[in-house]
């Protein structure tokens, strides 16, 4: 393990020259965070009104500024390349080397996140400084526990991914299926709507699930809307999840690697 970190600095500098040359890709992926900020403007108008569940307008708009950044901080774009690497045959090139192909990606996985999550952070900063009241809870700890969740939520996506790319061993399209997964979890993860606006027995089944690692529950810390205490409770079970997804993702991986030398690759 230790030999494999050893590599993350060279890994990295590959990854972001590699990152730098597509700048329009994350042209585009700032274009994929407009909807959640017309799900901002409905709900804003109707707060204003009267709150909903608790949430004023402002409210409203700093929980969905600190969506899209967390979405900008977790999410993961494995599935497509790895994809690409087992169709042509490049990952025959990955496999002769000592280092673990996971490696190269998470590497590549967490570069592309940190110039994603920079733009991001300076649009969501502004949007903040323009509305009025404390949005988020930047004490020391909560902001400790806001980065763990950051952490968890992002391995969480990179292994998920990850095992949804190693479908490609099998099957010819695998973004169908990563296309379906992200989908479910921006509705049930609270990305689209808070959990806390779903009815009260469905909202507290949704927060233990997977679909909130990623994105409602480091949004929930950073917005205050949860103590210390759950914030802990919620942490540990996410790191359950992580666990899980890695362990799926492993045995994805070793079962495709076997049919992939079957086939004579």
């Amino acid at each position: 393990m230790l030999r494999s970190l050893k590599a993350y600095p060279a890994l990295a500098r590959a990854a972001w020259e590699r990152a730098a040359a597509y700048r329009a890709v994350f042209a585009v992926t700032l274009l994929n965070a407009a909807f959640p900020l017309v799900m901002m403007a409905i709900w804003v108008e109707l707060a204003r009104e009267a709150p909903v569940a608790g949430f004023s307008a402002e409210d409203f708009i700093g929980y969905y500024l600190a969506a899209v950044l967390v979405r900008r901080i977790t999410a993961a774009s494995v599935t497509m390349e790895l994809e690409r690497a087992i169709h042509s045959g490049e990952l025959s090139t990955h496999l002769l080397r000592p280092l673990h192909v996971v490696h190269v990606y998470l590497v590549r996985s967490l570069v592309t996140r940190s110039f994603a999550a920079g733009l991001t952070l300076l649009a969501a900063a502004l949007g903040v400084w323009l509305t009025p009241g404390d949005q988020y809870d930047l004490r020391p700890l909560p902001t400790m526990l806001f980065i763990a969740a950051c952490i968890l939520g992002a391995l969480f996506e990179f292994f998920v991914q990850f095992g949804i790319g190693g479908l490609a061993f099998w099957i010819a399209q695998v973004q169908g299926i990563s296309a379906a997964f992200q989908f479910v979890k921006a509705f049930l993860g609270g990305y689209i709507v808070p959990l806390a606006l779903f009815p009260s027995g469905l909202g507290q089944i949704l927060i233990w699930t997977p679909f909130a690692v990623s994105i409602g529950m480091p949004v929930e810390i950073l917005t205050g809307r949860m103590g210390s205490a759950e914030a802990i409770a919620r942490l540990l079970a996410g790191a359950g999840w992580v666990s899980l997804s890695a362990l799926g993702a492993h045995w994805v991986w070793r079962a495709g690697l076997r049919a992939y030398s079957a086939a004579g690759a």
